[in-house]
């Protein structure tokens, strides 16, 4: 007995050797994390089977109440059985995959044995079926203790290693005959048998948790890599985006060693760094929206140093430098509201601005008593609304509109027949969101140029509509023109201010590199015009992409 022991541990250390070897391997990692890969479970079925099946062939042949080595396991007759390790494999699975995994595994393991014949093949093609959902029952407390790192996760693959064993020999004593060559086979090969197999099971989760506790601590080395990368990269976002992402690619490719990088948006390389190869990772770059701006491309020499704890620190540090590049963006946007704010209030606080408002008010009291106090009312209302949407992000497209209103009662009182205005609104668009302060300034420049010089009455068109779930607003009007580039007067180069202003929270919003379409001809009017994209519906985020 002591002989068959030991050559049981043999054939056992063969196949927890053959499993270190396969654990180098990244597929083997992935089947050892609990269910293998989930997108391809047959691959997890077909390895464990396989596996199993190798146990029953680097078995020991049993027979004439004696065992005889011999280094691989052929026919068997009638009278002759194994002691193998084939149990290993599939309480592996099933503590690994679960009870159908388990179940598949032992009934492919238990078919194969049947195949190989001998008096107890009955018997031993229906304890890996058993064995299997053993395994499969004992995984969620395997799984508490091995995430605890405990040794009671040792034990535990032990004892399940021991109860499948004990299975199977009380199933040979049940089901095969003659019951006395049953009994003697199990009094030969039950304890080495039972023995070797239970040290095998817990073996292997010994070097289970000795592969995971290597990875956390590559994890936690990567992730101390990935935020030193990241406070390199932070100050870089603030430069113009162009010269930022070459610096990030530049920093990418000097710190994650990688051979090269580049950044790509589109079909254009914006920059690269260093050499490519056929062997990439993509870094996604996003905003808070989830719209993709581009992405960080890192070469690597072979496929494999793309490990899966890199490959998880990139798609960490992706994500940290899409954080870092929506910050950045947020204060530059806030900066941009508190400039359009400024300049708003300042619009609306300017003396001349006041002035013309209030003597307007001031010819009204006694000939129009009613239409002053209108005019008040509106000029309040029009102050209130700017104090309110200022400190907002986006408004509704309704809630704009309350503040043109208020402005063209202002501005039309005062120039009487000489401002015609025509409107021609959406309202399913009305509820959709912008950024405030986005079609005042475009009509407070459409009355600017299209009033002054122009020898007509001026004439503005607001027209909102939704198309394809896309949202077009626009404001024309018919006077003078204004230029597009060289220089522009004072009152040209505060509306070109104005303009840059919406333009860049736009793009920021939405994504669009130019948001804003002008059009303008000296003599015949100006037009100016964004869509807003139809709402993005909600998605789970893709995986990434490994070349």
């Amino acid at each position: 007995m002591f002989h068959l022991l030991v050559d049981m541990l043999e054939r056992v250390g063969f196949l927890i050797a053959l499993a270190f070897v396969f654990s180098r391997s990244r597929w083997m990692r992935g089947y050892m994390s609990y269910g293998g890969d989930g997108t391809y479970p047959w691959r997890f079925v077909l390895f464990f089977s396989l596996y199993a099946m190798l146990g029953t062939y680097s078995g020991v042949t049993v027979t004439d109440y004696s065992y005889r080595p011999a280094p691989w396991i052929g026919e068997i007759s009638p009278a002759s059985a194994i002691a193998n390790s084939r149990s290993v494999g599939v309480v592996i699975a099933g503590l690994l995959g679960g009870p159908w995994i388990g179940l598949l595994v032992g009934g492919l393991a238990g078919l194969h044995r049947y195949s190989l014949g001998g008096f107890v093949a009955v018997a031993c093609m229906i304890a890996p079926l058993l064995q299997g959902l053993l395994g499969g029952l004992c995984r969620r407390p395997l799984r508490k203790r091995l995430r605890r790192a405990s040794s009671s996760a040792i034990r535990l693959a032990f004892l399940a290693g021991l109860l499948a064993e004990l299975l199977q020999m009380g199933l040979i004593l049940l089901i095969a005959r003659p019951w006395h060559d049953a009994l003697t086979l199990v009094s030969l090969i039950g304890g080495p048998q039972t023995l070797a197999n239970s040290i095998g099971v817990a073996l292997f989760f010994v070097l289970y948790q000795t592969i995971e506790s290597e990875e956390d601590r590559i994890g936690t080395e990567h992730a101390r890599k990935a935020l030193h990368i990241a406070d390199l990269t932070m100050p870089l976002w603030r430069l113009p985006f162009d010269r930022a992402v070459e610096e990030v690619a530049r920093t990418l490719n000097e710190e994650t060693k990688a051979v090269g990088a580049s950044f790509l948006k589109g079909s254009s390389e914006l920059a690269h760094q260093g050499r490519k190869t056929a062997y990439f990772i993509d870094l996604p770059l996003e905003t808070q929206n989830r719209t993709t701006l581009g992405a960080f491309r890192l070469f690597y020499e072979r496929v494999r140093e793309l490990s899966p704890s890199r490959r998880l620190m990139l798609r960490t540090l992706a994500g940290l430098m899409s954080q870092q590049y929506a910050f950045v963006e947020a204060e530059r946007q806030a900066q941009l509201l508190a400039d359009a704010e400024i300049r708003s209030l300042q619009a609306q606080m300017n003396p001349h601005f006041l002035f013309n408002v209030l003597n307007t008010v001031k010819s009204f009291i006694r000939t129009k008593p009613d239409e002053a106090r209108t005019l008040v009312t509106q000029l309040s209302r029009f102050l209130r609304t700017n104090m309110k949407n200022s400190s907002r992000t986006l408004i509704t497209i309704r809630e704009e509109l309350e503040l043109v209103t208020s402005y063209l009662s202002l501005t039309q009182a005062r120039l009487g027949d000489q401002l015609q205005l025509v409107t021609e609104i959406d309202e399913r668009a009305v509820e959709r969101l912008l950024p405030p302060f986005t079609i005042q300034p475009l009509v407070e420049n459409a009355i600017l140029h299209g009033t002054r010089n122009s020898g007509r009455p001026g004439l503005i068109r607001i027209r909102i509509r939704e198309q394809g779930g896309e949202v077009e607003v626009s404001v024309e009007d018919n006077g003078s023109g204004m230029p597009l580039h060289g220089e522009r007067s004072g009152g040209e180069e505060h509306a070109g201010m104005a303009l840059d202003n919406i333009a860049q929270r736009l793009g920021y919003h939405y994504g669009t590199e130019e948001p804003l379409e002008i059009r303008s001809e000296p003599g015949r009017g100006t037009l100016v015009r964004f869509r807003i994209p139809a709402p993005a519906e909600p998605t789970k985020p893709a995986a990434r992409r490994l070349g």
